[in-house]
């Protein structure tokens, strides 16, 4: 039954590209773009203008001035966006109001299969986009979530390609729902994919073997063929060995399958994603998380 799943391919018809039109933003566009294209995904760039950026103390009248300015400003904006998505389907927003309720609307009318978003700095999911909003994106979402972190260079106008993929796994139920992710995404992108699993503490040549050996056992014999999987053990802590390995190998893309926390719970802190989040907040390349 798990590779009847894994080998079928995902459904990534609808693609939400969140935008503040920042730098950081602008570099993930390639990446909705490249999946777009390879899914035949119809893209809805999405902008929100939020009040709660503006002084709480300003005028009802100031306010009100000061949005619409924002709007006009973004409306300037998403016509060149617009221009950029010229060859794909899409559609454009620009809505006021709370950003993660706005969103969150959207994800839900439109069907979304996928979000794609960049972050800001170093310091955290909690920088990404606009603020702690995209920090909920990361823990809540109810799809997969394209993180374009940032220490993934780049050109916003240049084409990217997925050529390796390397995909994490210690055999959860959570882990394993990226598993048909990251199975697709090789076959769509024709890419080398990389297994890999991390132990708390060294184990022996047998072990090592056999734990190689249920790795490759997550891939489809069909699959074999064209994404040439490769398994990997280590031990010690997971963050760094996936970061690790991935700047060894040179990875196109990280999948991570992790589950959904409660919304009280800080990303950072709780331990099931304590893993997702440093390796989303410091990856190299663009990191895909996908809820249980």
């Amino acid at each position: 039954m798990q590779k009847q799943v894994a080998v079928a391919r995902v459904p990534l018809k609808n693609i939400l590209y969140a935008t503040d039109f920042s730098g950081h933003s602008n570099a993930a566009l390639p990446y909705a773009l490249c999946i777009a294209r390879k899914y035949g995904s119809k893209i809805l760039a999405v902008h929100v203008v939020s009040l709660s950026l503006f002084p709480s103390s300003s005028p009802t009248i100031a306010l009100q001035a000061m949005a619409s300015q924002a709007v006009r400003e973004a409306k300037d904006s998403m016509a060149k966006l617009d221009a950029q998505l010229e060859a794909i389907p899409h559609k454009v927003l620009i809505r006021k109001g709370n950003i993660s309720k706005e969103l969150s609307r959207i994800v839900d009318e439109d069907r979304i299969d996928l979000i794609v978003l960049g972050t800001h700095g170093r310091a955290g999911v909690s920088k990404v986009l606009m603020g702690s909003v995209a920090e909920e994106i990361f823990r809540q979402a109810p799809c997969p979530v394209l993180t374009v972190g940032p220490n993934v260079h780049g050109e916003p106008g240049v084409a990217v390609e997925m050529r390796t993929i390397l995909y994490p796994t210690d055999f959860s139920s959570e882990s394993l729902t990226a598993a048909p992710y990251a199975i697709s995404m090789a076959q769509e992108h024709q890419a080398r994919l990389y297994l890999l699993h991390v132990t708390g503490s060294p184990v022996d040549k047998p072990t090592e073997d056999s734990l190689k050996e249920r790795l490759l056992g997550l891939i489809p014999q069909e699959a074999k063929l064209w994404c040439e999987p490769k398994a990997y053990v280590d031990s010690g802590s997971a963050s760094e060995k996936i970061l690790g390995l991935g700047e060894e190998l040179a990875v196109d893309l990280v999948l991570l399958g992790v589950k959904r926390t409660p919304r009280l719970a800080g990303a950072s802190h709780h331990p099931v994603t304590a893993t997702a989040y440093k390796v989303v907040t410091q990856a190299i390349c663009p990191v895909l998380t996908v809820r249980a």
